[in-house]
């Protein structure tokens, strides 16, 4: 492919694959999340099950889903994902409150969420990196990289007001007063406005993967077997086994995305336990993309300038902060500790994307992402049966303490169980990688030559 043709193409899917990442992330309901589901009838250990089958989901689709990927192209997965999330957002919006439908409509807005997640998971990355390699252009990774995290940002203000906002009556109810009428709008009116946002934002998404174009080198030789993409799992598996330092940074990436991720699902239960209302949720997340926006370029250069094990550190130091202080419980200002936990995530996310495409060859790259979401994910199902079960556990040895004290208490012992774990962590990486000098050198990744892979 001639090299202005491969730039042309690594621009064009560059910004498409922004602008489905913007489109296929921001959930209006985000903010919402918790409550809106539990509008819907169910209880909390419900909600707790409707994710850990999110994750089982995620579990057994992750991985060979981006073997397929790797096997026979990404945009077809991604414009799968984008469908899949369009019909998951149906449902939400269709299924009568209170029914008998509403448990197997919520089983299967889980089962297509998981799967949607999975088959972009690795598969968008994917395109967009070997389009840039294509045109000798892979350095160019952590400046896409903040591009999307600034314009991710905007969106985020955007949906996260926007979703808390429309969720509420209170704000339809004002406004028709301030008009000169009374709408008498109730939740039961309004709570799936956020659901109806973000099924425009899936067509948006499915228009936006239409459009991407693989690169030349990625599109199939040849017809792929049935079994083929387990092989290569199987593969892959073995290889990143084989690779330590590719291990250890999947594995740091479980470390810290559990327990922040845990606080992110159930944020809008910790809202309401430091006082703040309904209304103000999409403002709180919409602050946090602010500091986002502000943080991408010193995110960047952390990645660049910074040694993997310098980055690690700061990363501990912060996690550890944020849990302590969101165990607090702090009435309003305990939202700062949730904001740091919340750019600490972001951070994460920005650092594992930086090493592991720099550690992974362009045929297998979008098998070994999902290998790393198939990690979080897991780790994350496990998290969730265990924290409802421990709510569960509290509220039987309490039962006449009011329910939001085992909520209370389950959350206090977080900071505890993540320096557990990350002393267990450093204890095996230490086994698992030693002193290895590319640890400590900020380029170190770059010139990384990994166990080649059987193909």
């Amino acid at each position: 492919m001639p090299e202005t043709a491969a730039g042309a193409l690594a621009d064009r899917n560059v910004r498409l694959f922004v602008a489905f990442r913007i489109l296929f992330n921001i959930r209006f309901y985000y903010p919402v999340f918790m409550v809106m589901f539990l509008r819907y009838g169910i209880t909390l250990e419900q909600f707790g099950l409707l994710n850990a089958v999110w994750a089982v989901v995620i579990v057994v689709l992750e991985v060979p889903s981006g073997a397929l990927a790797d096997l026979v192209g990404r945009k077809a997965l991604l414009v799968a994902a984008a469908f899949m999330m369009a019909l998951e957002m149906l449902l939400l919006a269709v299924v009568p409150v209170g029914s008998v439908w509403v448990v197997p409509a919520l089983i299967l807005n889980r089962v297509l969420s998981g799967a949607a997640e999975a088959f972009a998971s690795g598969a968008d990355e994917a395109l967009a990196f070997d389009s840039l390699k294509a045109a000798g252009r892979e350095r160019d990774w952590p400046r896409v990289l903040e591009r999307l995290m600034r314009f991710g940002g905007l969106a985020t203000i955007v949906a996260m007001i926007t979703g808390s906002l429309v969720y509420s009556p209170d704000l339809f109810n004002a406004l028709g007063e301030w008009l000169g009428r009374s709408p008498g709008l109730t939740a039961a009116d309004t709570f799936r406005l956020p659901v109806w946002l973000t099924l425009l934002s899936a067509c948006g998404a499915i228009g936006v993967t239409l459009m991407m174009r693989e690169p030349p080198a990625e599109r199939p030789a040849s017809a792929v077997g049935l079994l083929e993409p387990f092989r290569q799992t199987i593969r892959t598996g073995g290889w990143i086994l084989a690779n330590p330092t590719v291990l250890v940074v999947i594995a740091a990436g479980v470390l810290f995305d559990q327990p922040i991720r845990q606080l992110l699902v159930v944020s809008s239960q910790l809202y309401t336990r430091i006082g703040i209302p309904e209304l103000l949720f999409g403002v709180i997340s919409g602050g946090t993309a602010v500091i986002g926006l502000v943080a991408a370029g010193p995110m960047r250069r952390l990645a660049t300038a910074r040694s993997p094990r310098a980055n690690f550190r700061l990363l501990l130091g912060v996690v550890a902060l944020g849990l302590a202080g969101t165990a607090l419980l702090i009435p309003w200002w305990g939202v700062g500790f949730f904001m740091l936990l919340s750019l600490a995530m972001r951070l994460l996310m920005f650092l594992q994307s930086h090493y592991l495409n720099q550690l992974v060859d362009s045929r297998h790259r979008a098998t070994v992402l999902s290998f790393r979401g198939l990690a979080v994910n897991v780790s994350y199902g496990v998290m969730s049966v265990a924290f409802a079960a421990a709510v569960t556990g509290v509220e039987r040895a309490s039962p006449q303490a009011p329910p939001e004290v085992a909520f209370d208490r389950v959350v206090q012992l977080l900071p505890g169980y993540f320096l557990l774990a990350a002393a267990g962590f450093l204890i095996w990486a230490r086994r698992r990688v030693g002193n290895d000098p590319r640890l400590a050198d900020p380029d170190g990744f770059a010139s990384y030559s990994p166990q080649a892979l059987t193909q």
